[in-house]
């Protein structure tokens, strides 16, 4: 192979062609000066002439010529053809031939044969299909690779022109390899067009065809050389983007969606048709300038600027939509729907926001934005606890009929007083003054719960205390400081909550307690794994490794406890063993204590039916009552847990019938109970807390019973309190969750969908499945997992193997609605759950609604490939 410029000089040649002159540099030779004709000379006239009678040669005809011989070789018999290049001006591809040998022969062994070789498996078994059709011989050759893309075997497909028109689509006739589109110079022409074919199961593949056609001295394709490629995946996301592109210009051009585009750091602005109407601007005559928008501010809010403004919404938020009033071009206001996402630098510096608006119906504006004063007592007046509001001086602002019925003044002289003067609290045992209101809120960390130990002063009318339950919360103004505050009271006389309310605002009060406890076991946890970590990283010892992976897993069972006590019960019961209860009742409550826990579970001791969540919730209270029970040290606290059989006889324990009961006892060496409170501490709302609400005990009793047990007590002071819950006993083994039933085990790759909108999640369970042998798609959210799912099917294959979603998914469709989604499309869809979110009840709801399997965050590759193995095969 030699490459002249446009004068005949060579200034390329192949090692191939460097072989047949050995001795000579070639490359700054003139071409002729390599062959021998009748007349040898170096004369640049000679030369010229002699180069005129080669270049006039047609296009690849093969001329028989003789090489000059050199010091190093012989004369040889060769065929030189020569070919222009696209622009003549570039000079002239040459080929030289010896006879009787193929023109892709080369040095044995050398760089050419390895190069070709590596060619004949990218074109045989590549993802590009190679072909050659030489038309003017009448042969054809379509590489395996060329047909594989249609779905064919290399038999099942003749190498014919026939069979590339017959595949065709007939959309696309222009496509034939022997067309040529317009009178074309003989030459070689670039070849780059993309056209539909038919697959072999029916649908079409689009076909993306990149080569050469060599064109005749008749204007005819001699040939055309080149490689097929698959783009159907990229037409369908083009065609995908055209789409949504013209439905978006259907809604913000002509339709009802002002479309807006604020570039600050570049300074381009942009407003749709549909906004301009929207302002009353004829379309085109709104400049594309940041005082435009300036304009559409409110007049009361745009003295801050355009920034300001929407810097200042809804801070902390990336996008936010919420109804306001914009300034049309004549002064009117208009009420839209306004919908907005901003840029920002760290800086806080406001880069970009794209946005829209939605006109609202007039009356989104009429009369004032808020709701009048006569409906906003109307509404305070409806319900059933007392309500007060001051301003930043304790004044009262706004009270209801409730407030003012309890603290025994009238309506209508409530208005104006200060808080103190008629709010005056004392508390229930010993009725000694309690403390203000105001100053309870303000010194308080976090939020106030209820309040329960205090009352209502006598009015100075006499009479008696009025307990009450009341919680208060501060009214912040514009910069975030207080300008006030809401206080709300109730008489708990008034107040009747059901078993599951109890069970509902206990729980809430105990996860404050728990906090503490559980984060105090976590850091431990977080200890071992990122000292073992730092070891590995920094010193290269991995003997630690395993610890870490033992204090993961205590982690993940602590977190699994936490969530199942903070969800509650779903009134599903199942058979649960008597010592696991107690034990992870433990593990949760007592998490962070320093007392020192003895427990004595019996082997033998029987299993029970019960609402798991609900009966944790029995005895975490318990566990937190004993250990806050207990005085602190010097005192050396001690908490006893036992779980055992035992057969109740008649009148034995009082209200449990005669049989063969789960003993479970909670004991602590506290100060225990006085006598006089003994009968009141299982009643609603009793405590002797500070900050109790007195529904612990309440919920405790409520559950029991409900599951048709018992409560004993028995407590002494100054020895301590021991609590017994008495429980049916289950003649059953302990409930399992089903196995799915696998897919038949075939060779072949599987192909797994993962949906999760955390992109490390997703980058870290695309390695574990590729390395236990699946391949996988990846989506952000539930949209991503449909179009995936959807384009799948559309491509010819059937379904995924499996699919893997996040139940939670912020601000996108999460994996239960798209799990409805993909049973449209696929009804036999394998899916299943991967969550945080990990108890009995979970599980199997989720199993009942079609999953098929149930992966527990945080999970190892065996933990996954597991799941995996039992819902695939």
């Amino acid at each position: 192979m030699l490459q002249t410029d446009a004068a005949g000089k060579v200034v390329a040649a192949s090692a191939g062609a460097r072989q047949l002159w050995p001795e000579r540099p070639i490359v700054g030779e003139a071409l002729p000066s390599l062959f021998s004709f009748e007349i040898v000379s170096t004369d640049p006239e000679f030369l010229e002439a002699q180069w005129d009678v080669l270049r006039s040669s047609p296009s690849g005809q093969p001329m028989p010529l003789t090489t000059l011989p050199d010091g190093g070789s012989d004369s040889r018999e060769v065929q030189v053809a020569l070919e222009s290049a696209l622009d003549p001006a570039h000079g002239f591809h040459v080929v030289i031939t010896l006879p009787g040998a193929s023109p892709r022969a080369g040095t044995p062994g050398g760089d050419g044969d390895t190069a070709r070789e590596g060619l004949r498996l990218l074109f045989e078994n590549g993802s590009a299909g190679y072909f050659d059709l030489n038309l003017r011989e009448g042969q054809v050759h379509l590489s395996a690779a060329w047909k594989k893309l249609l779905g064919y075997a290399p038999p099942e497909l003749p190498d014919t022109v026939d069979a590339w028109r017959r595949l065709l689509h007939p959309d696309d006739s222009s496509a034939a390899p022997d067309k040529v589109g317009r009178r074309t110079a003989a030459g070689t022409r670039p070849l780059n067009v993309e056209f539909r074919m038919k697959h072999r199961r029916g649908h079409w593949v689009w076909i993306q065809c990149l080569g050469l056609q060599i064109v005749g001295p008749d204007g005819k394709v001699d040939r055309v050389v080149g490689l097929h490629l698959d783009i159907s995946e990229r037409k369908e996301i083009e065609d995908s983007l055209v789409a949504n592109d013209a439905r978006l210009q259907d809604l913000s051009g002509a339709g009802p969606l002002a479309v807006f585009e604020l570039d600050f750091a570049n300074q381009l602005f942009c407003y749709s048709p549909a906004w301009e109407k929207l302002l009353g601007y004829a379309e085109g005559r709104l400049p594309p300038t940041r005082d435009s928008f300036a304009a559409a501010i409110p007049a009361d809010e745009a003295a801050a600027g355009v920034e300001p403004w929407l810097l200042n919404r809804f801070p902390g938020q990336t996008s936010w939509v919420e109804t306001v009033r914009l300034r049309a071009r004549d002064g009117k206001a208009v009420a839209v729907l306004f919908g907005a996402h901003r840029s920002v630098s760290r800086k806080r510096e406001l880069l970009r926001v794209v946005g829209f608006c939605a006109p609202l119906p007039a009356t989104a504006i009429a009369g004032d934005d808020c709701l009048g004063r006569g409906q906003v007592t109307g509404i305070l007046d409806a319900v059933s606890e007392g309500i007060l509001v001051t301003d930043e001086r304790s004044r009262i602002t706004v009270h209801n009929l409730v407030a003012a019925r309890l603290l025994h003044v009238p309506a209508a002289e409530l208005s104006g007083q200060l808080l103190g003067d008629v709010f005056r609290l004392v508390k229930r045992q010993g009725g000694r003054p309690a403390e203000d209101p105001v100053e309870t809120l303000l010194a308080a960390d976090e939020p106030l719960g209820l309040i329960a130990t205090d009352a209502l002063a006598p009015s100075a009318g006499g009479g008696d205390a009025v307990p009450i339950v009341w919680t208060a919360r501060a009214l912040p103004g514009p910069e975030g400081r207080p300008q006030g505050l809401v206080l709300v009271f109730r008489n708990p006389d008034e107040m009747t909550l059901t078993p599951d309310e109890l069970m509902k605002a206990d729980r809430f009060e105990h996860l404050g307690l728990l906090a503490s406890g559980i984060a105090h076991d976590f850091n431990n946890h977080l200890t071992t794994i990122l000292g073992a970590i730092s070891l590995a990283t920094e010193k290269q010892d991995y003997s630690r490794l395993a610890d870490a992976e033992k204090s993961c897993d205590t982690a993940k069972g602590l977190t699994r406890q936490l969530l199942a006590f903070a969800k509650g019960g779903t009134g599903t019961r199942s058979v649960c063993a008597s010592r696991d209860i107690m034990e992870d009742a433990r593990r949760v409550a007592a998490a962070g204590s320093g007392a020192e826990i003895v427990t004595e579970f019996a082997a033998d001791a029987d299993n029970v039916l019960v609402d798991r969540a609900q009966i944790l919730q029995v005895f975490q209270n318990l566990i937190v009552n004993a250990l806050q029970a207990m005085p602190p040290p010097p005192h050396r606290q001690r908490l006893q847990l036992k779980v055992r059989n035992c057969t109740v006889k008649d009148d034995e324990v009082p209200g449990l019938a005669a049989g063969g009961y789960v003993e479970f006892e909670v004991r602590d060496n506290g100060s225990g109970i006085k006598p006089e409170h003994i009968d009141k501490i299982f009643d609603p709302f009793f405590t002797t807390k500070k900050h109790g609400t007195g529904l612990g005990l309440a919920t405790v009793l409520k559950i029991v019973l409900k599951h048709g047990g018992q409560i004993g007590l028995n407590s002494v002071v100054g020895v301590g309190t021991a609590f017994t819950v008495y429980l049916p006993r289950a003649e059953a083994p302990v409930d399992l969750q089903p196995r799915a039933k696998p897919l038949l085990q075939t060779h072949r790759t599987y192909r797994v969908l993962f949906m999760d909108d955390d992109p490390k999640i997703s980058d870290l369970t695309a390695g574990m499945l590729q390395s236990l042998g699946y391949s996988c798609d990846l989506a952000r959210n539930g949209d991503e997992a449909v179009a995936l799912f959807r384009r799948y099917q559309n491509l010819g294959k059937s379904h995924y193997d499996a699919v893997i979603m996040d139940l939670t998914v912020v601000g996108g469709m999460g994996g239960e609605e798209c799990f409805y989604e993909l049973r449209k499309l696929d009804p036999n869809v394998r899916a299943i759950v991967a969550s945080g979110y990990d108890n009995d009840d979970v599980r199997r709801e989720y199993f009942e609604k079609g999953f098929l399997g149930y992966l527990t965050k945080p999970y190892r590759e065996k933990d996954l490939g597991r799941v995996l193995k039992e819902v695939v095969g």
